[in-house]
């Protein structure tokens, strides 16, 4: 009687249950892939064990029936064919993933089917015809005419595959192409081994082969996964639109950017983040017919096959109307504001790193236009035209300085006259035509240039206030981003600024927002601190836009706290309003800060607010930003020491 090994069987089961003990932990979506290899895994093990078994009771013949014999060495070669056709199966997703001829997976996925039918045709009626095998009255195993017709389908199939792969190389990802490149080649010397060495069993092993590869390269890939949603990430998703792009498949984006997300996390921590992150990520590879990444710290995005202009409108009103509704998480209820773009790509000649780029501003500029909607079109590719002339218009004036500055006065009302005044920062195009600082700030701060232009303003103003001591003014206050306020440095470069301009004690003020103090409120406390030892007073700017709360505001050292034109706009159109800013101003100086407001544009409404008991105002009404010489004009007519 034949003798056969196990060794390599015993050791393939034990690869297959190290990679399920990995493979099992993963929490990935079920995709119709995902099925494919959870089929072919599971007919390895069950053709590895039935391979034991029926060694096992051809080796004790008399102890079992022939019919058990029979039918269990029937279902071995079923499963091992079926296991290979799997795997084949698999590949041809792989490699068909991008082609333009989605009909060839068809057609390959038919002649796989049909190779199955005849070989289960085959295995069915051996028991009758012992094609395959069959038993001597003794109990030996024979092999029959086709016992190794299951070598010649994977044989068939690798054939199959690589011809496959070399009709579709262009439109391959580099992960397959080093599959194609290593399992066809290794299964093939293994399945000549196994042929040359009948009594070395090595189906098992060939199998284990088969799954180990494509584990490590795709159900295990985490280079080119998201470590926290397992969703492709940035790497993958540039890849995806490249091999699109490649196979002139049309597509479909949708992008979704969450907005000031950082609030999520200091209220309810980090770890509720992430998992809210994950639950996001979680819902959108649950969407039909598509393929979700995450390609940025809160930016997701959405890929389609694109086929009809209403199927698009479709899927984005979807996901623009799942971000309308709360989240519920941890018996939390979450409202998530989100910027929702989209682009459709049906032949157009741009490249994946314009389209990214593109999918990129468009989020940049909905979040600069407050608007949580923004598709592509002939006006959005002008807007980020525009963008990117003045990111470039923007290098330019730092290296050339061409920035400059203009100063609005402030009034103080207990003195009937202006006290000071605030820089703003000012730019003009090509033509010579300003460029509004609601324009180029926002990309500014998205490029990270806004710290180069606050360090340029800074000089300026301390250039001002060193060549104009004589002036009747007691302040000129500057605006500082959230980068350039919790830059380490910004110490250093203030006293630098200070010594070497020789600014007199208190006659330059710094305003910051409600929004870098919710950043981190206790470095900004130990920052402010410091810089009143030297004398420089802080302004709270833009109060009441919906970021902090009057404790937090009682915490920090200001000297003058500045109400947000909004909360003044409709000042004289809502009575009870009035009473509620009273209130408002009344605190703060209770508690030994002054209160400037800002945007008053009428003699209604600076009769109002100083009515209110308001200590400083500044709006058009008294005076509009103007040229640092023609400020040092009029402060000299209507200034006040």
């Amino acid at each position: 009687m034949t003798k056969w090994s196990l060794v390599a069987e015993l050791l393939s089961l034990v690869i297959l249950t190290i990679i399920y003990s990995y493979y099992r932990e993963k929490n990935a979506p079920r995709s119709h892939r995902r099925r494919i290899f959870d089929i072919a895994f599971w007919l390895s093990v069950s053709s590895i064990i039935l391979n034991f078994a029926c060694v096992y009771t051809i080796s004790n013949y008399t102890s079992y029936p022939s019919w058990l014999n029979m039918s269990m060495n029937t279902a071995y070669f079923v499963t091992s064919v079926f296991m290979c056709n799997a795997v084949a199966l698999y590949l041809f997703d792989l490699l068909l993933e991008y082609s333009y001829k989605k009909h060839c997976y068809k057609i390959a996925a038919a002649i796989l089917f049909v190779m199955c039918t005849l070989f289960l045709a085959v295995a069915v009626s051996n028991p009758f015809t012992g094609a395959l095998f069959s038993f001597s009255k003794s109990g030996e195993y024979i092999r029959g005419p086709l016992n190794r017709t299951g070598y010649m389908i994977m044989a068939a199939e690798i054939f199959m595959v690589i011809l496959c792969y070399i009709k579709n190389r262009d439109v391959v990802s580099s992960k397959v192409k080093r599959v194609i490149s290593t399992l066809p080649p290794i299964s093939f010397i293994l399945m000549l081994v196994q042929l040359a060495y009948p009594h070395l069993l090595l189906n098992g092993t060939i199998m284990t082969v088969s799954i180990l590869i494509i584990y490590i390269n795709f159900q295990n890939c985490q280079i080119e996964k998201d470590y926290l949603t397992q969703l492709g990430n940035r790497k993958s998703f540039y890849e995806a639109i490249s091999l699109k792009l490649k196979s002139r498949q049309h597509f479909h984006i949708i992008s979704v950017s969450l907005k000031e997300f950082y609030r999520i996390n200091q209220k309810y921590g980090h770890q509720f983040g992430d998992n809210l992150l994950y639950m996001v990520g979680k819902w959108l590879d649950t969407l039909p017919n598509s393929q979700a990444y995450r390609f940025g710290n809160v930016s997701f995005a959405v890929m389609y096959q694109y086929r009809r202009a209403e199927d698009a409108d479709a899927a984005f009103a979807e996901i623009c109307s799942r971000f309308e509704s709360p989240w519920l998480l941890q018996n939390t209820i979450c409202k998530l504001s989100a910027a929702c773009c989209d682009i459709i790509w049906n032949g157009q000649q741009i490249d994946s790193e314009t389209v990214i780029e593109y999918i990129e501003s468009m989020s940049s500029l909905s979040k600069s236009f407050h608007s949580d909607r923004m598709r592509f079109d002939d006006e959005t590719a002008a807007l980020i035209a525009r963008s990117h002339y003045l990111e470039d218009l923007i290098r330019k004036a730092l290296q050339e300085d061409l920035f400059t500055i203009d100063l609005q006065p402030v009034y103080s009302c207990r003195e009937k006259a202006f006290c000071g005044g605030e820089a703003l920062v000012r730019l003009k195009d090509a033509d010579g035509a300003p460029v509004s600082p609601a324009e180029f700030i926002p990309i500014a701060e998205k490029t990270g240039l806004i710290d180069q232009i606050s360090w340029v303003v800074l000089d300026k103003v301390c250039s001002f206030l060193s060549s104009h001591r004589d002036l009747p003014m007691r302040f000129i206050s500057i605006n500082l981003s959230m980068q350039q306020f919790l830059n380490p440095e910004l110490l250093n470069r203030i006293y630098k600024n200070l010594d070497s301009f020789d600014i007199p004690s208190g006659k330059l003020k710094i305003e910051i927002t409600e929004r870098i103090i919710s950043q981190d409120i206790a470095a900004v406390k130990d920052v402010m601190s410091a810089l009143t030892e030297k004398g420089i007073g802080f302004y709270l700017d833009d109060f009441g836009t919906g970021y902090s709360n009057f404790s937090v505001v009682m915490r920090l050292p200001f000297e003058c706290v500045k109400l947000d034109k909004s909360l003044l706009s409709k000042l004289l159109d809502i009575p009870g309003d009035c009473e509620i800013i009273r209130s408002m101003i009344s605190m703060f100086q209770n508690s030994g800060f002054m209160v400037a407001c800002e945007g008053i544009e009428t003699k209604a409404q600076a009769d109002m607010v100083s009515l209110l008991g308001a200590d400083l105002i500044q709006g058009f009404y008294y005076a509009k930003p103007m040229p640092a010489e023609e400020f040092a004009d009029f402060m000299r007519k209507n200034g006040t020491m």
